[in-house]
């Protein structure tokens, strides 16, 4: 495919004083990020620089005005400068006011790209939710602040993992508040944003699997009334709209050998219940893909490790299959 032909997909630092810089240089450095798309980088074109002279001198940048005007020179990211980081105001590994609040105006300039519709996708960086409450801004992760910015009331948070899919029904929030939330009413847009995302991965009718969310799905009231009151009444909705799903399934047991293709899509939910298994089988390659919104967003299944920032040992891999994910979307 030829490069004007291939789609832009924006990639953000995130969080600067984190890996975000690193892998961002590092994935240019690699290479095959441009046989999928435009790589189109946001964030401070300083910050970027002294990145790539520490860690990827092999990236090739080029500054950009807008969108508009790129040139897209074969094997060299777009740089759109978003200079909000001054010297000084930031040490690796330590988070905090302003660069919380750069990795949320980096994340408004992609965000207004994709509504746009000047590039096809983006890709949300590693973020500090920690350092944006710090600079005051609402962030307990990229779907709600996604969701917030595009009017979409039920955003959910999917891991991509291969062809292993797992949709988060609540995610940042403590698990007996998450217990509280699951409704039949949620629990039924996950399964239909799910269904909905799965179709922009290639996959026409996807086979849905529901987890329970107490010990064996509830063992016929015994552990918990929640899987018979509210999930399945959710997933005997959703087959009364077209949606092959099944459930509530046990999860303790419904992930094995789920890289055999026996369902195209999995709805956990909770945060560790979607997260565990994912992590297990991808820890360094996992993409998270916000649906229920109406743009191509996506962001690394990993945070910004502080405790590597800056040292040269980040690993580019999860940011690079997350770009692959995004670029193929059929939005």
């Amino acid at each position: 495919m030829p490069v004007s032909e291939k789609p832009v997909v924006a990639i953000t630092l995130g969080e600067v004083s984190g890996i975000g810089p690193e892998i961002a240089v590092k994935a240019v450095a690699e290479g095959s990020l441009f046989r999928h798309c435009r790589p189109l980088l946001i964030g401070s074109r300083r910050i970027l620089e002294i990145a790539r002279e520490r860690f990827a001198p092999a990236a090739r940048l080029q500054p950009l005005r807008s969108v508009e005007d790129a040139a897209w020179q074969p094997g060299a990211a777009g740089v759109l400068d978003v200079d909000n980081v001054p010297e000084g105001s930031y040490a690796s590994g330590r988070p905090n006011a302003v660069t919380g609040k750069a990795m949320v105006e980096y994340s408004e300039v992609a965000i207004g790209l994709c509504m746009d519709r000047k590039i096809h996708g983006a890709i949300g960086g590693p973020h500090s939710k920690k350092a944006a409450e710090e600079a005051g801004i609402p962030f307990t992760g990229y779907p709600g602040f996604v969701g917030r910015m595009t009017g979409s009331p039920y955003p959910f948070l999917m891991l991509v993992a291969g062809n292993v899919r797992v949709t988060n029904t609540t995610l940042h929030v403590p698990l007996r508040k998450a217990v509280d939330l699951i409704t039949a009413d949620l629990v039924l847009e996950a399964i239909r944003a799910t269904h909905a995302a799965v179709k922009t991965l290639g996959v026409p009718d996807a086979r849905i699997a529901v987890a329970g969310l107490n010990p064996h799905a509830g063992e016929e009231g015994m552990f918990g009334h929640e899987d018979a009151a509210q999930i399945q009444p959710a997933v005997e909705a959703a087959n009364r709209l077209g949606i092959r799903a099944v459930g509530p399934l046990p999860a303790d047991s419904l992930f094995w050998r789920c890289t055999e293709g026996k369902y195209d899509a999995y709805v956990a939910m909770y945060h560790d219940q979607a997260h565990i298994p994912v992590k297990v089988l991808a820890f360094m390659s996992a993409a998270g893909i916000v649906i229920g919104v109406p743009i191509n967003w996506a962001t690394v299944d990993h945070g910004c490790a502080s405790d590597i920032a800056w040292k040269g040992v980040a690993d580019p891999g999860a940011l690079i299959e997350t770009a692959v994910v995004v670029s193929g979307r059929k939005m």
